[in-house]
């Protein structure tokens, strides 16, 4: 997609994931207790939401025409959190599930995992990722569910 925009003469500016940021600076979920895994996510929340801010902010003050890609989007850590958790991170901060969800972003694409249909290329090419098949399905269907809530 950024490639493609780029070609056409777009600049492109590109969030990445945060998660992948602090497991590659040796932070790890298996680690942590129930309460430190509850404020990593509402810290990469607080720090996603900054992050996505500056990089519309360079947009916004763009003179040619911009595209943000966001690797992740800001409730897909409600996936990995059971939904009291969730709730109780937005409550803290003040932010709306449908505001994140519905008004922030203009499209959302969601690529569905190789852990779901393509299993035989389902691999842990990396040592950030410790989910197992059946945990990534899980994930999978979760982090589904956030985005489609009615499918």
């Amino acid at each position: 997609l950024a490639s493609f925009f780029e070609a056409i003469g777009w600049k492109v500016f590109r969030v990445p994931e945060l998660a992948t940021i602090m497991f590659k600076g040796g932070a790890r979920f298996n680690e942590l207790s129930e309460e430190q895994v509850m404020r990593f996510q509402e810290n990469l929340l607080l720090t996603l939401l900054r992050l996505e801010d500056s990089f519309m902010y360079l947009a916004e003050t763009c003179e040619e025409n911009c595209l943000v890609i966001c690797d992740r989007g800001a409730m897909d850590g409600s996936a990995y959190l059971n939904r009291e958790a969730w709730e109780e991170i937005l409550r803290r901060n003040n932010l709306n599930p449908i505001a994140l969800r519905d008004q922030r972003y203009n499209q959302i694409v969601h690529l569905v995992s190789a852990a779901v249909g393509a299993e035989n290329f389902y691999h842990c090419s990396t040592t950030l990722r410790l989910e197992s098949l059946e945990e990534a399905r899980e994930v999978e269907h979760r982090t589904r569910h956030v985005i489609f809530p009615l499918n």
